[in-house]
C-alpha cells in the first residue's frame, strides 16, 4: 500500500494519487447531487472541469519551471 501524499499514512489510489481516509474526508468532495444542483448548463459542464484540469496542469509547471531555476 502506498503512503498518503499529504500525511504519509497508508492511502488508497485515487484518480493517480495515493490518499488516506482522513485526508480523503478533509477534501469535502462533491456528491452527484450537488454537482448537478452547481451546474448551470449539464452538456458544457464536463468541458468546463476539463478546462480548469489543464489551467491547473499549466499553472503547476509554470511554477515548478520557476522553482527548478532558482534551485540551479
Amino acid at each position: 500500500m502506498k503512503k498518503c501524499f499529504n500525511c504519509d499514512k497508508n492511502g488508497k489510489n485515487m484518480y493517480g494519487y495515493s490518499i488516506c481516509d482522513s485526508c480523503r474526508s478533509k477534501l469535502r468532495l462533491f456528491t452527484k447531487d450537488t454537482i448537478k444542483k452547481y451546474s448551470e448548463n449539464p452538456e458544457n459542464f464536463p468541458k468546463e472541469i476539463q478546462r480548469r484540469l489543464d489551467f491547473l496542469d499549466k499553472n503547476y509547471i509554470k511554477k515548478r519551471i520557476k522553482l527548478l531555476h532558482i534551485q540551479e
